[in-house]
Protein backbone atom coordinates (compact mmCIF):
# COMPACT_ATOMS: atom_id res chain seq x y z
CA UNK A 1 0.00 0.00 0.00
CA UNK A 2 1.40 3.42 -0.93
CA UNK A 3 1.85 6.14 1.67
CA UNK A 4 -0.88 8.22 0.02
CA UNK A 5 -3.36 5.33 0.15
CA UNK A 6 -2.43 4.52 3.74
CA UNK A 7 -3.00 8.16 4.73
CA UNK A 8 -6.41 8.05 3.04
CA UNK A 9 -7.38 4.92 4.97
CA UNK A 10 -6.33 6.56 8.25
CA UNK A 11 -8.51 9.58 7.52
CA UNK A 12 -11.49 7.52 6.36
CA UNK A 13 -11.25 5.32 9.46
CA UNK A 14 -11.23 8.30 11.78
CA UNK A 15 -14.17 9.90 10.01
CA UNK A 16 -16.21 6.69 10.20
CA UNK A 17 -15.40 6.24 13.89
CA UNK A 18 -16.42 9.76 14.73
CA UNK A 19 -19.56 9.44 12.60
CA UNK A 20 -20.61 6.48 14.75
CA UNK A 21 -20.19 8.64 17.82
CA UNK A 22 -22.33 11.32 16.19
CA UNK A 23 -25.05 8.92 15.15
CA UNK A 24 -25.23 7.13 18.49
CA UNK A 25 -25.18 10.40 20.38
CA UNK A 26 -24.09 11.09 23.94
CA UNK A 27 -26.30 10.83 26.98
CA UNK A 28 -27.05 14.47 27.67
CA UNK A 29 -26.94 15.28 31.33
CA UNK A 30 -28.32 18.81 31.23
CA UNK A 31 -31.17 20.35 29.21
CA UNK A 32 -29.91 23.93 29.62
CA UNK A 33 -29.04 25.51 26.26
CA UNK A 34 -25.50 26.85 25.97
CA UNK A 35 -25.06 29.91 23.75
CA UNK A 36 -21.57 30.73 22.52
CA UNK A 37 -20.28 33.57 20.36
CA UNK A 38 -17.22 33.16 18.17
CA UNK A 39 -15.28 34.45 15.18
CA UNK A 40 -13.17 32.96 12.43
CA UNK A 41 -9.80 34.36 11.39
CA UNK A 42 -10.73 33.42 7.80
CA UNK A 43 -13.84 34.25 5.80
CA UNK A 44 -16.61 31.84 6.72
CA UNK A 45 -17.88 31.70 3.14
CA UNK A 46 -14.39 30.88 1.84
CA UNK A 47 -13.26 27.26 1.28
CA UNK A 48 -11.16 27.46 4.44
CA UNK A 49 -14.03 28.74 6.57
CA UNK A 50 -16.53 26.22 5.18
CA UNK A 51 -14.21 23.22 5.62
CA UNK A 52 -13.19 24.08 9.21
CA UNK A 53 -15.06 26.30 11.65
CA UNK A 54 -18.43 26.22 9.85
CA UNK A 55 -18.32 22.43 9.65
CA UNK A 56 -17.37 22.22 13.35
CA UNK A 57 -20.24 24.53 14.32
CA UNK A 58 -22.72 22.37 12.42
CA UNK A 59 -21.39 19.18 13.99
CA UNK A 60 -21.56 20.59 17.53
CA UNK A 61 -25.16 21.73 17.13
CA UNK A 62 -26.17 18.41 15.59
CA UNK A 63 -24.33 16.22 18.11
CA UNK A 64 -25.61 18.21 21.07
CA UNK A 65 -29.19 17.84 19.91
CA UNK A 66 -29.62 21.61 19.97
CA UNK A 67 -28.30 22.03 23.51
CA UNK A 68 -25.49 24.20 22.12
CA UNK A 69 -26.27 27.22 19.96
CA UNK A 70 -23.22 28.80 18.33
CA UNK A 71 -23.16 32.24 16.74
CA UNK A 72 -20.25 32.46 14.31
CA UNK A 73 -19.03 35.87 13.13
CA UNK A 74 -17.04 36.43 9.96
CA UNK A 75 -13.36 37.35 9.88
CA UNK A 76 -12.85 40.92 11.08
CA UNK A 77 -16.46 41.37 12.14
CA UNK A 78 -15.68 41.75 15.86
CA UNK A 79 -11.87 41.89 15.96
CA UNK A 80 -9.12 41.79 13.30
CA UNK A 81 -8.20 38.27 12.18
CA UNK A 82 -4.86 38.46 13.95
CA UNK A 83 -6.58 39.32 17.27
CA UNK A 84 -8.89 36.31 17.59
CA UNK A 85 -6.51 34.70 20.08
CA UNK A 86 -6.59 37.72 22.41
CA UNK A 87 -10.37 38.08 22.06
CA UNK A 88 -10.92 34.47 23.17
CA UNK A 89 -8.34 34.69 25.96
CA UNK A 90 -9.87 37.91 27.31
CA UNK A 91 -13.47 36.64 27.16
CA UNK A 92 -14.75 38.82 24.31
CA UNK A 93 -15.36 35.58 22.37
CA UNK A 94 -16.23 32.09 23.59
CA UNK A 95 -14.45 30.44 20.66
CA UNK A 96 -12.48 31.22 17.52
CA UNK A 97 -10.58 29.76 14.59
CA UNK A 98 -6.92 30.75 14.72
CA UNK A 99 -3.54 30.13 13.11
CA UNK A 100 -0.50 29.99 15.42
CA UNK A 101 1.34 32.18 12.91
CA UNK A 102 -0.31 35.23 14.49
CA UNK A 103 1.31 34.46 17.87
CA UNK A 104 4.76 33.77 16.46
CA UNK A 105 6.42 36.37 18.69
CA UNK A 106 4.82 35.20 21.94
CA UNK A 107 4.88 31.45 21.27
CA UNK A 108 7.74 30.52 18.89
CA UNK A 109 6.98 26.81 19.36
CA UNK A 110 3.49 27.36 17.95
CA UNK A 111 4.92 27.02 14.44
CA UNK A 112 5.68 23.35 15.10
CA UNK A 113 2.00 22.53 15.68
CA UNK A 114 0.71 23.51 12.28
CA UNK A 115 3.45 22.92 9.75
CA UNK A 116 7.18 22.50 9.15
CA UNK A 117 9.23 23.64 6.16
CA UNK A 118 10.66 21.60 3.31
CA UNK A 119 8.86 18.32 4.04
CA UNK A 120 10.75 17.76 7.30
CA UNK A 121 7.51 16.39 8.73
CA UNK A 122 4.92 15.41 6.15
CA UNK A 123 1.29 15.94 7.05
CA UNK A 124 0.76 12.28 7.90
CA UNK A 125 3.66 12.40 10.36
CA UNK A 126 2.35 15.59 11.96
CA UNK A 127 -1.23 14.35 12.26
CA UNK A 128 -0.17 11.07 13.84
CA UNK A 129 2.05 12.93 16.31
CA UNK A 130 -0.70 15.42 17.20
CA UNK A 131 -3.38 12.81 17.87
CA UNK A 132 -1.29 9.86 18.97
CA UNK A 133 2.13 11.08 20.02
CA UNK A 134 1.35 13.69 22.65
CA UNK A 135 1.22 16.69 20.31
CA UNK A 136 -2.23 17.90 21.40
CA UNK A 137 -1.19 17.77 25.03
CA UNK A 138 1.99 19.75 24.37
CA UNK A 139 0.00 22.39 22.49
CA UNK A 140 -2.34 22.82 25.44
CA UNK A 141 0.60 22.89 27.84
CA UNK A 142 2.15 25.73 25.84
CA UNK A 143 -0.91 27.95 26.37
CA UNK A 144 -1.46 26.87 29.95
CA UNK A 145 -4.67 28.25 31.45
CA UNK A 146 -4.94 31.16 28.99
CA UNK A 147 -7.42 29.20 26.86
CA UNK A 148 -8.35 25.72 25.59
CA UNK A 149 -7.02 24.57 22.21
CA UNK A 150 -7.87 21.73 19.83
CA UNK A 151 -6.63 21.05 16.28
CA UNK A 152 -9.26 22.14 13.76
CA UNK A 153 -8.81 22.22 10.02
CA UNK A 154 -6.34 20.45 7.75
CA UNK A 155 -5.57 21.74 4.27
CA UNK A 156 -4.09 20.08 1.19
CA UNK A 157 -0.50 21.11 0.36
CA UNK A 158 0.11 24.73 -0.54
CA UNK A 159 1.47 26.35 -3.68
CA UNK A 160 3.61 29.48 -4.06
CA UNK A 161 2.51 32.33 -6.33
CA UNK A 162 4.85 34.84 -7.95
CA UNK A 163 4.89 37.63 -10.50
CA UNK A 164 8.27 36.30 -11.64
CA UNK A 165 9.25 32.76 -12.71
CA UNK A 166 10.88 30.64 -9.98
CA UNK A 167 12.93 27.72 -11.29
CA UNK A 168 15.70 27.55 -8.69
CA UNK A 169 16.20 28.71 -5.10
CA UNK A 170 18.48 31.45 -6.42
CA UNK A 171 15.47 33.04 -8.15
CA UNK A 172 13.93 33.75 -4.74
CA UNK A 173 16.70 36.15 -3.72
CA UNK A 174 15.49 39.75 -3.67
CA UNK A 175 11.77 38.91 -3.81
CA UNK A 176 9.31 40.58 -1.46
CA UNK A 177 7.09 37.73 -0.27
CA UNK A 178 4.12 37.32 2.06
CA UNK A 179 4.75 34.46 4.46
CA UNK A 180 3.84 33.10 7.91
CA UNK A 181 5.28 30.78 10.54
CA UNK A 182 8.63 29.02 10.10
CA UNK A 183 8.44 29.70 6.38
CA UNK A 184 9.30 33.34 7.14
CA UNK A 185 12.70 32.21 8.38
CA UNK A 186 13.26 29.99 5.35
CA UNK A 187 12.41 32.73 2.84
CA UNK A 188 14.73 35.14 4.65
CA UNK A 189 17.51 32.54 4.58
CA UNK A 190 16.97 32.33 0.82
CA UNK A 191 17.41 36.10 0.50
CA UNK A 192 13.81 37.28 0.26
CA UNK A 193 12.21 40.16 2.15
CA UNK A 194 9.30 38.80 4.18
CA UNK A 195 5.99 40.43 5.13
CA UNK A 196 3.28 38.94 7.39
CA UNK A 197 -0.17 39.84 6.05
CA UNK A 198 -3.67 38.60 6.84
CA UNK A 199 -5.73 37.02 4.07
CA UNK A 200 -7.60 40.21 3.19
CA UNK A 201 -4.36 42.14 2.77
CA UNK A 202 -2.61 39.78 0.34
CA UNK A 203 -4.31 40.62 -2.98
CA UNK A 204 -4.15 44.43 -2.52
CA UNK A 205 -0.46 44.10 -1.60
CA UNK A 206 0.22 42.22 -4.83
CA UNK A 207 -1.82 44.68 -6.89
CA UNK A 208 0.03 47.67 -5.45
CA UNK A 209 3.47 46.11 -5.86
CA UNK A 210 4.12 45.89 -2.11
CA UNK A 211 5.00 42.21 -2.56
CA UNK A 212 6.18 40.13 -5.54
CA UNK A 213 5.09 36.71 -4.33
CA UNK A 214 2.94 34.97 -1.76
CA UNK A 215 2.24 31.66 -0.16
CA UNK A 216 -1.25 31.36 1.21
CA UNK A 217 -3.18 28.15 0.81
CA UNK A 218 -4.29 25.66 -1.84
CA UNK A 219 -5.92 26.06 -5.30
CA UNK A 220 -9.57 26.62 -4.27
CA UNK A 221 -8.77 29.34 -1.74
CA UNK A 222 -6.05 30.95 -3.86
CA UNK A 223 -8.29 31.02 -6.95
CA UNK A 224 -11.18 32.47 -4.93
CA UNK A 225 -8.83 35.20 -3.69
CA UNK A 226 -7.90 36.01 -7.29
CA UNK A 227 -4.18 35.28 -6.99
CA UNK A 228 -4.11 33.79 -10.49
CA UNK A 229 -5.20 37.14 -11.92
CA UNK A 230 -2.22 39.00 -10.42
CA UNK A 231 0.52 36.34 -10.43
CA UNK A 232 1.42 34.71 -13.74
CA UNK A 233 3.53 32.00 -12.09
CA UNK A 234 3.29 29.42 -9.33
CA UNK A 235 5.75 26.77 -8.23
CA UNK A 236 6.11 23.75 -6.00
CA UNK A 237 6.66 21.68 -4.05
CA UNK A 238 5.78 23.79 -0.99
CA UNK A 239 9.29 24.12 0.44
CA UNK A 240 8.02 26.67 2.96
CA UNK A 241 5.47 24.31 4.54
CA UNK A 242 3.37 21.32 3.59
CA UNK A 243 -0.18 21.33 4.95
CA UNK A 244 -1.72 23.73 7.45
CA UNK A 245 -3.35 22.62 10.70
CA UNK A 246 -5.31 25.38 12.41
CA UNK A 247 -6.66 25.81 15.94
CA UNK A 248 -10.02 25.89 17.65
CA UNK A 249 -9.60 28.23 20.62
CA UNK A 250 -12.09 28.19 23.51
CA UNK A 251 -12.31 30.67 26.37
CA UNK A 252 -11.33 28.90 29.60
CA UNK A 253 -14.37 29.99 31.65
CA UNK A 254 -16.75 29.00 28.84
CA UNK A 255 -15.10 25.59 28.68
CA UNK A 256 -15.14 25.05 32.43
CA UNK A 257 -18.87 25.82 32.53
CA UNK A 258 -19.70 22.96 30.14
CA UNK A 259 -20.86 19.59 31.47
CA UNK A 260 -18.62 16.64 30.63
CA UNK A 261 -20.79 15.31 27.80
CA UNK A 262 -20.79 18.64 25.94
CA UNK A 263 -17.03 18.96 26.38
CA UNK A 264 -16.68 15.57 24.70
CA UNK A 265 -18.95 16.68 21.85
CA UNK A 266 -17.00 19.90 21.27
CA UNK A 267 -13.71 17.97 21.08
CA UNK A 268 -15.02 15.12 18.92
CA UNK A 269 -16.70 17.59 16.57
CA UNK A 270 -13.34 19.33 16.07
CA UNK A 271 -11.69 16.05 15.13
CA UNK A 272 -14.55 15.06 12.85
CA UNK A 273 -14.59 18.45 11.11
CA UNK A 274 -10.82 18.29 10.62
CA UNK A 275 -10.89 15.01 8.69
CA UNK A 276 -14.19 15.49 6.89
CA UNK A 277 -13.06 18.98 5.95
CA UNK A 278 -9.76 17.63 4.65
CA UNK A 279 -11.57 15.25 2.31
CA UNK A 280 -13.86 18.06 1.11
CA UNK A 281 -10.91 20.40 0.74
CA UNK A 282 -9.11 17.98 -1.58
CA UNK A 283 -12.13 17.82 -3.88
CA UNK A 284 -12.12 21.60 -4.06
CA UNK A 285 -8.38 21.65 -4.73
CA UNK A 286 -8.73 19.26 -7.65
CA UNK A 287 -11.55 21.28 -9.19
CA UNK A 288 -9.82 24.65 -8.86
CA UNK A 289 -6.42 23.37 -9.92
CA UNK A 290 -8.01 22.56 -13.26
CA UNK A 291 -9.36 26.13 -13.45
CA UNK A 292 -5.92 27.56 -12.69
CA UNK A 293 -4.34 25.46 -15.42
CA UNK A 294 -7.06 26.46 -17.87
CA UNK A 295 -6.47 30.12 -17.03
CA UNK A 296 -2.91 29.77 -18.32
CA UNK A 297 -0.89 30.03 -15.12
CA UNK A 298 2.71 28.92 -15.68
CA UNK A 299 3.59 26.16 -13.19
CA UNK A 300 7.13 24.99 -12.39
CA UNK A 301 8.62 22.52 -9.93
CA UNK A 302 11.97 22.68 -8.15
CA UNK A 303 14.43 19.88 -8.86
CA UNK A 304 15.23 17.20 -6.27
CA UNK A 305 18.59 18.87 -5.69
CA UNK A 306 16.95 22.22 -4.96
CA UNK A 307 14.40 20.54 -2.69
CA UNK A 308 17.19 18.91 -0.68
CA UNK A 309 18.95 22.28 -0.30
CA UNK A 310 15.73 23.76 1.10
CA UNK A 311 15.32 20.81 3.44
CA UNK A 312 18.81 21.31 4.88
CA UNK A 313 18.09 25.00 5.40
CA UNK A 314 14.83 24.11 7.14
CA UNK A 315 16.64 21.77 9.52
CA UNK A 316 19.19 24.47 10.30
CA UNK A 317 16.40 26.91 11.15
CA UNK A 318 14.63 24.45 13.45
CA UNK A 319 17.82 23.49 15.28
CA UNK A 320 18.77 27.15 15.72
CA UNK A 321 15.39 27.93 17.25
CA UNK A 322 15.52 24.86 19.47
CA UNK A 323 18.85 26.07 20.84
CA UNK A 324 17.32 29.43 21.79
CA UNK A 325 13.87 28.49 23.09
CA UNK A 326 13.42 25.69 25.70
CA UNK A 327 9.79 24.94 24.84
CA UNK A 328 10.51 24.92 21.11
CA UNK A 329 13.21 22.35 21.86
CA UNK A 330 10.82 20.28 23.99
CA UNK A 331 8.24 20.09 21.21
CA UNK A 332 10.83 19.38 18.52
CA UNK A 333 12.38 16.59 20.61
CA UNK A 334 8.90 15.08 21.03
CA UNK A 335 8.32 15.13 17.28
CA UNK A 336 11.70 13.55 16.53
CA UNK A 337 11.20 10.83 19.15
CA UNK A 338 7.78 9.96 17.74
CA UNK A 339 9.06 9.76 14.17
CA UNK A 340 11.95 7.52 15.24
CA UNK A 341 9.49 5.07 16.78
CA UNK A 342 7.10 5.02 13.86
CA UNK A 343 9.68 5.24 11.06
CA UNK A 344 10.87 1.59 10.97
CA UNK A 345 7.44 0.11 10.26
CA UNK A 346 6.46 3.03 8.04
CA UNK A 347 9.58 2.47 5.92
CA UNK A 348 8.92 -1.27 5.78
CA UNK A 349 5.41 -0.81 4.41
CA UNK A 350 5.94 1.95 1.84
CA UNK A 351 7.21 1.55 -1.71
CA UNK A 352 10.52 3.22 -2.60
Amino acid sequence: MTRKKRSSFIIIGLVLTISLIMNNGAVLADDTKVRWKGQSCFGISSPLGKHTIVLWKDFVEQMSGGRMELTLHDAGEIVPASKVYDAVKDGLLDFGLNTPAYQKGKYPAGDLFYTLPAGILEFNDLILWLYGGGGKELEQEMYGKELIVFPLGLTPPEEIWSKKPIKTLADIKGLKIRAAGLSMDLWEKLGASVVLLTGGEVLPALQRGMIDATEFLEPSFDYTMGLHEVCKYRFGPPIHMSNNIFQLLIQTKSWDALPADLKAIVEKAAMSATFQGYADFWQSSIEFNEKIEAFGTVTTKLSKEEQEKARKMGMEIINEKAAKDPYFKKVWESQKAFIEKYKPYNDLTKFD
